[in-house]
């Protein structure tokens, strides 16, 4: 028997039961207990009673308790040792989790009211989220846990990404998907899926709900002190004009996803329908919204407003000619195409009789809809933007506004049936040419269809699995044994098929090719090391199916493959950097395929020797923590640039700092490793913070990885992008210059073409051991947001690990430089700018002390003092912070400037939300 997953999930209030025909319960519903007779284990509802009113309704009459994992997968018996009395422990724990106990914490960001659009890139590859996110093909799929949201979790399903999707908020490559949810979920699928096949649909076919489609009389009253049964055939009337005094009120009621009313209406007039709670559902409190409008006794009452009994109803009325508002105690709705479309609007308009639907849809839904005798199908004209929950009763409600509104016969009400399973109707093709349905996730469909169709009183089945059948599912056919051919065809399902009366639609399950079943190709990323490292590389995972060949040239590599899996060895020394392709193919009875990759191999420069010791930096992981200077002045750190609002003219000589009276011209370097964490962060920041107001100058990583200088204020920043960081470069350290000339540009000038004149920005690395400064990054290209004003000035903090408080930085930073540069003189060098990333101590002392300066609070000179002992200008107008590298750097003294490393008042650096341990030791190749 397949293992069960059962686990709690405090955000979805809900305890899953994943492999099983169980959908999921609310939170404090469920009870396990010991079976009397056997070590087997009996899971209740203890919200819902079998029929005597007293048994707790049975969910597992004899589970297995060794059938039983955890949310992760574990087997709580063979795997964690569990007894069965431990077994039944955990289940009651995870039924009754709260926000202090663990188990599901509800991981997934929850997109509610969220529009979302969906594309895949330029080589089909990844999958693009217009939120910024990302993931590989293949890896994620859309499903729909039962809420009528769109859920978007792994392949896998053991981790959601994003939850409560609405499918009408839904885009793919920029146009809105149409359909129900449904629709939109097979259209995400196969999207998401990219392969030799048409469609990847697998996981969440249609749903046939099987209901009374003839329907019942209902039987029910006219209700009102102004309703009569008017002469004629008309049934129900206004005798005048009130919105809540005259109607309908079934005698019948429905509370299942799939049960409805039908009746038709007559006349041009204000008229509405809707449902009413029961009073049992409305004493429980299943109602939404205002409590007064729910309240089924004020249905009819007199009080002039159509809000009142209703929980959700739909008006029509003369002046639209159809649909023209909602009432209730929630009208939160959705909009849909009947509204504007009312399929027989001519006949409502003539006096002729119109049949509507009122129900609950197969989502859960309430859904008013009218019926289209063009296509004899219902066309829905509003629904709520909410589904209702389980135990809701409903009676329908109609109210007559005025004379010409008329009820012309008597509603109907449509029942599912209750031995009816939900059925999802599914077909394959397998072999080519030879299409095997209907086939079904569960006995008890298969064995329902069976005695529905075949007439056999208990109904039987059997199952099958199909080679080219990527999941594997065990699927089950109707019938304990047929001949070959009884549910084999030579097509797929038309459309037209129907089943007890009812019109199903079938789901296709992916089946392969030839060449699908050839072995997955072999995929790498180009990987990069230096001579000398001892490598492990395998190119087979663990538990494949197919054999593996593979070679790696030219010669010379010292790397070996083993025959099966594993390239092994320690990488040759090499005289200059070298590129080894290794080839790999991958082989089975069905076909081949080859992929390949290059692996880089880099000569190491001799050891560096440096004055900056490099041994220590400062570890970030988010949750606010960042460093922040003490001083907020803008006269102490000389990005702020003096506190000045104003533009200021570009250099009068090309490579030199601007001599306009506003010009403020720096230079900063940052040397940092980044652990790509899947969010927004910045790992400078100078600037006021977060608001839509605030202005901030900023290096910062983005979700997917890439790396941007940026000035700006709120959402309108020009950025210039540097890199585009990759998930396996984890371990590199990075060393950024950004030097500012001091132009300072309007919006209208504030051109790719002007900015790229204003910065010098180079990008270092322990790809090549902090060998190469690299050219300058400030192009046209790399401006990739531009038009946004650089003249207001700045305020609040200088951090470091973040901006202030929020878009905190995942990763390490091992030094920050800031300075001030003169007006009107040349920039600095190619060769200082270096020395700014490799060696910020020596660069104190070649390039600053004893040399003029510009002081931070305006355009005058002074002679720099390096390791002042007394306050100076030197120490605010240059920073050199190297996180715990420093004279007096430690936990209870902070960072130090090592300008002067006694101050304390201006220009140290505070840890915010850090402890000791965040200042750690480290080893950066090429600067160490």
């Amino acid at each position: 028997m397949a293992s069960i997953k059962i686990y709690g999930d405090i955000e979805n209030s809900s305890i899953f039961f994943i492999n099983s025909t169980i959908d999921p319960k609310p939170l404090n519903t469920i009870v396990a207990t010991l079976k009397s007779d056997e070590d087997r284990i009996v899971v209740q509802r203890n919200d819902r009673y079998e029929s005597d009113g007293v048994t707790f309704r049975t969910i597992f009459k004899r589970l297995n308790p060794n059938r039983i994992q955890n949310k992760e997968g574990q087997n709580l018996v063979s795997q964690l040792g569990y007894t069965t009395a431990e077994v039944i422990a955990y289940i009651n724990e995870q039924a009754n989790l709260t926000s202090g106990t663990s188990g599901g914490d509800g991981s997934g960001t929850d997109l509610t009211g969220e529009s979302m659009g969906f594309k895949l890139d330029a080589t089909s590859t990844s999958i693009m989220f217009d939120n910024g996110f990302e993931f590989g093909v293949n890896t994620i799929k859309a499903i729909d846990n039962g809420d009528g949201l769109i859920t978007i979790v792994s392949q896998l399903g053991d981790l959601n990404h994003f939850k409560k999707l609405d499918h009408t908020l839904v885009s793919v490559n920029g146009e809105s998907v149409s359909g129900g949810l449904n629709d939109v979920i097979n259209t995400l699928n196969e999207l998401f899926s990219v392969g030799a096949f048409e469609q990847v649909v697998i996981s969440d076919p249609y749903a046939t709900m099987v209901a009374d489609v003839d329907g019942v009389a209902d039987g029910g009253s006219l209700v009102g002190s102004n309703v009569i049964d008017p002469a004629g055939n008309d049934l129900g009337a206004n005798t005048t004009t009130h919105n809540n005094n005259a109607g309908y009120l079934s005698a019948n009621t429905i509370n299942q996803a799939g049960e409805y009313f039908t009746f038709d209406i007559r006349g041009e007039g204000q008229i509405g329908f809707g449902l009413v709670h029961t009073e049992d559902s409305f004493n429980n409190g299943y109602y939404s919204g205002n409590s007064t409008y729910a309240n089924p006794a004020s249905f009819c009452n007199g009080v002039n407003s159509s809000h009142y009994g209703y929980q959700f109803a739909h008006f029509f009325h003369p002046t639209p000619n159809g649909s023209w508002t909602n009432y209730g105690a929630n009208t939160s709705y959705s909009m849909r195409s009947g509204w504007s479309n009312f399929p027989d609007r001519q006949n409502w308009l003539d006096g002729n009789p119109v049949k509507m639907r009122v129900g609950i849809d197969e989502n859960g839904y309430i859904s008013i809809d009218s019926y289209d005798p063009t296509t004899s199908t219902f066309v829905p004209h509003a629904r709520t933007s909410y589904v209702v929950p389980e135990g809701v009763e409903f009676k329908l409600g109609i109210k007559f506004s005025n004379p010409s509104a008329r009820l012309y016969s008597e509603p109907k009400v449509h029942l599912l049936e209750e031995e009816a399973p939900t059925m999802y109707f599914r077909y394959i093709e397998s072999p080519d040419g030879v299409f095997n349905y209907p086939l079904f996730t569960t006995r008890e469909e298969a064995e329902y269809y069976d005695k529905i169709v075949n007439g056999v009183e208990s109904g039987s089945s059997h199952t099958h699995t199909y080679a080219d059948d990527p999941t594997n599912t065990t699927w089950y056919m109707p019938e304990a044994s047929h001949d070959a051919s009884t549910y084999q065809h030579n097509s797929a399902p038309s459309g037209s098929e129907t089943f007890n009366g009812v019109s199903i639609t079938y789901t296709e399950i992916t089946s392969r090719t030839n060449a699908d079943l050839a072995p997955p190709l072999f995929t790498q990323a180009d990987l990069t090391y230096q001579e000398g490292t001892i490598l492990n590389l395998q190119v087979t995972p663990a538990g494949a199916t197919w054999s593996t060949s593979a070679s790696i040239s030219p010669s010379g590599s010292g790397l070996v493959f083993d025959g099966s899996s594993m390239f092994q060895g320690t990488l040759s020394d090499v005289a200059s950097d070298t590129e080894y392709t290794i080839v790999v193919t991958r082989g089975n009875s069905y076909g081949s395929t080859t992929g390949s990759f290059k692996l880089n191999v880099t000569n190491v420069t001799p050891p560096q020797t440096n004055d900056t010791p490099w041994t220590k930096a400062l570890d970030f992981s988010g949750s606010n923590e960042h460093t922040k200077q003490v001083g907020t002045n803008t006269n102490y750190t000389p990005i702020a640039m003096d506190g000045l609002s104003a533009t200021a003219s570009a250099p009068s000589v090309s490579g030199n700092t601007s001599g306009n009276f506003y010009s403020r011209p720096w230079a900063s370097s940052v040397v940092f490793k980044v652990d790509r964490h899947s969010s927004n962060q910045h790992i400078w920041n100078l600037g006021d913070g977060s608001g839509a107001n605030d202005d901030n100058v900023y290096l910062r990583i983005s979700a997917s990885g890439r790396l941007y200088f940026g000035w700006g204020r709120g959402s309108a920043n020009n950025e210039c992008e540097l890199y585009d960081i990759a998930y396996n470069q984890v371990a590199v350290w990075w060393g950024v210059y950004i030097a500012f000339n001091g132009t300072r540009l309007s919006a209208s000038n504030a051109t790719a073409a002007n900015l790229s004149q204003a910065f010098d920005i180079r990008l270092m690395s322990t790809i090549d051991g902090f060998t190469d400064l690299g050219s300058n990054l400030s192009t046209t290209a790399n401006w990739v947001s531009t038009g946004n004003r650089m003249d207001r000035g700045f305020s609040g903090n200088m951090t470091i690990g973040g901006r202030g408080s929020n878009r905190s930085f995942h990763g390490k930073v091992a030094s920050f430089v800031a300075t001030t540069l003169r007006i009107n003189q040349p920039m600095p060098t190619e060769t200082e700018a270096q020395l700014m990333i490799t060696d910020p101590n020596k660069w104190l002392s070649d390039y600053k002390n004893g040399n003029p300066f510009r002081v931070a609070y305006g355009q005058n000179e002074q002679t720099f003092i390096n390791g002042a002992t007394y306050q100076s200008n030197s120490v605010l107008a240059t920073q050199v912070w190297l996180m715990g590298d420093g004279t007096n750097d430690s936990y209870s003294n902070m960072i130090r400037n090592q300008v002067m490393s006694l101050d304390q008042n201006y220009t140290k650096l505070n840890l915010i939300s850090m402890v000791s341990n965040d200042i750690q030791n480290v080893n950066i190749n090429g600067l160490t």
